[in-house]
Formats: structure tokens, sequence, C-alpha cells
């Protein structure tokens, strides 16, 4: 394996995958020509990686250590993309190799274990040891590659399209949740593993579940069109749900959360002022150490972009019309308290046809666009695939109208931070 930096420059580089870790502080990207490691917070660059003998279709980080589990893709995979392999930042090699019997549609890590998404099965294996499956679980049709992770359960699809497998990391044991009556398009699970988020191919509602009792916490109206959702994710505490579709728009939800108290049901919708914490500025905090390195100021890739915001009237959008009993559903349904855009930019003329000859032999329509994560409670992070790979901030924030609106702070072309 020959993993010098090869000679073709940052021009030819095209990202393939983009994946959070699990506390979302740091994002990793697969290239045509190996991988790149980004700090969440601030996309600034913290390991490059390329190989000569191809790219790296989808990539993991165990935690924010050395140790990242990939699979080769794109027109020239670094090796089969049967292998699934374990390479070691640190000592720069590859220190394990699983071969698959079919290519995996999805990669995710759980701890020191990895779970590997086949296109009806999903299997659990070491990452520390030689490899063997310790247990595998059956699924329905799933070439998203489904699998949500955290840290006490992870959740795949079940038998039944839009079903699903609810598994606690230490016992395996399963539990079903009958989420949609269609195939699903995205799951979530927060990050203590309480709460799971869906949504089915139709695109308009999101349920969001407790794991606990596979009881239904609310449901959510994304709209009324029909749309592909990218992803979701919940905030670090598992009061916010971030939302990212084809339509080029990220929605953020409340979700309800269980009070003390012994009154009502014991679920309260949270209230504006407890997301009201006030924009970082540009100047020192994140950037100060930045203009320290190779001259070049992070201001100066990141831009600033204060008008791209949401309305942030939420679930009382409706107003008086919302209470009514007779009209129809979607007039009181609770929708997004603030909602903008994120880039879908393709980039010019060309680009779409490379990104679609590199997404082609990985059984894939287009490159990723929308993954997400939150690195604070009151911040989320959407980065896309392509060539024209973006890194965009949002923040949650509360307006000068008094009502919370989600905002774009700063974005990078992060393929060409250098």
């Amino acid at each position: 394996m020959d993993a010098r930096t090869p000679i073709e420059g940052s021009g030819g580089v095209v990202a393939l995958s983009a994946s959070f870790n699990l506390n979302c502080d740091c994002f990793i990207v697969g290239t045509n020509n190996g991988f790149r490691l980004f700090d969440a917070a601030t996309c600034k660059q913290l390991a490059r990686r390329a190989f000569r003998d191809g790219g790296v279709g989808l990539v993991e980080i165990v935690g924010r250590t050395n140790i990242i589990p990939l699979i080769g893709g794109g027109r020239k995979p670094v090796q089969s993309p049967l292998k699934i392999l374990v390479w070691d930042e640190k000592r720069e090699r590859f220190t394990r190799e699983i071969l698959a019997a079919q290519p995996a549609r999805g990669l995710r890590v759980l701890g020191k274990k990895l779970l590997v998404v086949l296109e009806e099965e999903v299997r659990l294996y070491a990452i520390d040891r030689q490899p063997a499956c310790e247990v595998s679980f059956t699924t329905t049709a799933n070439p998203r590659g489904l699998c949500a992770v955290s840290r006490t359960h992870f959740a795949i699809p079940g038998r039944i399209p839009g079903h699903v497998k609810v598994v606690h990391n230490e016992t395996q044991n399963v539990s079903i949740i009958p989420a949609h009556a269609s195939e699903l398009a995205a799951l979530s699970l927060s990050r203590d593993g309480s709460l799971l988020a869906t949504a089915s191919e139709k695109g308009t509602l999101i349920r969001v579940f407790l794991t606990a009792n596979n009881g239904r916490v609310t449901e959510l109206r994304r709209g009324v069109d029909q749309v592909t959702i990218f992803a979701l994710g919940f905030n670090p505490s598992g009061t916010l749900l971030a939302c990212t579709s084809d339509k080029g728009t990220l929605h953020i939800f409340d979700i309800p959360h269980q009070t003390t108290t012994t009154a009502g049901d014991g679920w309260t919708q949270h209230g504006a002022q407890r997301h009201s914490a006030a924009v970082p500025s540009e100047v020192g905090g994140d950037w100060a150490y930045e203009e320290s390195e190779g001259g070049v100021s992070f201001a100066s890739d990141l831009r600033a972009d204060p008008t791209r915001s949401g309305d942030g009237r939420g679930g009382g959008r409706w107003g008086v019309l919302g209470k009514l009993p007779f009209l129809p559903k979607y007039f009181r349904d609770t929708v997004s308290f603030a909602s903008t855009e994120f880039s879908m930019d393709d980039g010019p003329g060309g680009y779409r046809q490379r990104e679609v000859d590199e997404a082609a032999p990985m059984g894939r329509a287009r490159l990723p666009r929308g993954v997400l994560g939150w690195p604070n409670d009151n911040t989320v992070v959407v980065v896309g695939a392509g060539v024209d790979a973006k890194y965009e901030r949002f923040v949650v924030s509360m307006g000068n109208d008094g009502h919370r609106t989600c905002v774009r702070q700063a974005w990078a072309n992060y393929l060409k931070m250098d």
C-alpha cells in the first residue's frame, strides 16, 4: 500500500462521503484519493491522508483517535469494496481487514466495535482483534445504509419496511418500533440513546419515539410536498432536532422533554428562552489560534453570512387556526420553529457528471449532501460531498423580534483548505 502524497493537486479531489463522530466534534471525509479529518466547530483540518492506490467511499473515526475504519470507493477504490479496512493514522498503515460477501452500504463505529451495513443485513465486528462477526441482524432492503448509533443503543431498519430495530449495545436485546407504513429514509438517535427520530421516503413527517418503551413522543411536520430526507440529528441534550432534505432546506424542531413534575403527562415543550445563546463572535474565540497557522486567517476561508435565517415562529406558525378541530391535520401539526437554506451547489458545468461517475460504482445516484451534526446545543454543522464540497455552520439564537432563528454563521469550501 502506497500512502505517499499523489502528484495530483487539490483541484482534482472529489469528496465521496462525509461522517461525524458520535460527539459531533469532528467530521471525516472520504475522497477519491484518501481521507481528511476536520474539527466540526471551526472546519480546521486535523489530518489528511492520500493513497496513490485510489479512493475511500465510506470512512469513520473511532472517537477522536487515530483509528479510522474505511472502505474503498469511487471510480478507482483504494482496495476492493468488499474489504472493510482499519487504518491506524499513528502507525500509518492498515491494521485490520474484514472481508464481506457483498459491498457495504454503510459503516458506523460503536465504541470499540464496528457496524457493517449490508443490503439486507447488519453485522457487528470488534475493531481491536481479529475479525469475527459477533452478531448479525436481518433487515429489509437498505440501499441507503441506514444505521444510527448512540452511547447505549443503535437503530437499523427492521424486516418490514418502515419498521425499526432498536438494539441495546451491550446485551443486543432488540425492540421493534413500527415507525412508518413506507420505506425508511432517515434514522437518528439522541446521544444518550433515549430518543429515536425517523422519517420515511415520503419525507413529510418526522416521528420521535422513546427507546425505553417504544412510545411516540411527537410527530413533526416537515412539509406537505414529498421530498428526500437527507439526515436527521438531535442536539447533545436531545432538546432540538435538525432535518435536511433535497429541497436544500434545514429545519429545526423543538422536542418535548420529560419533566420531574407529576402534573399532566410529564412532557412539556421547550421554551424559546432555553436556546437564546448569543451568536459567537468571529473575532477571537474559535479563530484566535488559526491566525498563527500558515499565515492565513481562518476568517478568510469561513465567511460570515448573517442574512440566511429562519422565521423562528415554530409550532405557533398557524396561531388560532391551528387550534380549530375542523381544519386538516396539517394545520395542527408541530412544524419547525426555524428553517433556512443550505448549499446544494453542484458547481460549474461538468461537475455533476464527474460526481455521477464517482458515485455510480458505489451504487449511488449522487454523492451525499446535507450530512449534519451538532457540536453543541445551539450549533449545527451541515457538510456535503462532491467536487465543490461545502461546510456550513448554523447557530440557533434569539432574533430581534423575540423569536428564535437559525442563522448561517460561516461557510467554507473545505477541500480547498490546505
